[in-house]
């Protein structure tokens, strides 16, 4: 095999990391140049915008330790269980369907703590 398909099917098979990701990062800061520019909150939006990189820094790191926070000491299912017990549940098993509603509870409620407690105070 060539080194140019090579580098096509490396391409072709990790499009999300070297197509998706880049191209979805260079939107996101065009939309926060451009919108950020356009709200203005408060009475210094310099400042607001200054700011939102350390916000959406916090938010990173609640995302990420609720995540450690449920796969270390809460029962995360993992996806084979998951897909197994959403089968069930689309069958009609009610306690299959109470268990994934509890494991969203949980997820829900994990992130909703570290993003209390990882919140700036004012």
């Amino acid at each position: 095999m060539s080194l140019l398909a090579r580098l096509r099917t490396f391409f072709y098979q990790s499009q999300e990391f070297t197509l998706w990701l880049p191209g979805l990062s260079l939107l996101a800061v065009a939309a926060f140049i451009v919108l950020g520019a356009i709200a203005r909150i408060g009475t210094d939006s310099i400042a607001f915008l200054l700011q939102l990189p350390a916000l959406c820094a916090y938010a990173l790191a609640a995302f990420g330790l609720s995540w450690v926070i449920k796969s270390l000491y809460l029962h995360d299912i993992d996806r084979a269980e998951e897909v197994r017990l959403q089968t069930l549940a689309e069958a009609g098993d009610t306690g299959a369907r109470w268990v994934l509603v509890k494991d969203r509870i949980e997820t829900f409620v994990s992130l909703a703590l570290m993003l209390a407690f990882l919140w700036p105070a004012r």
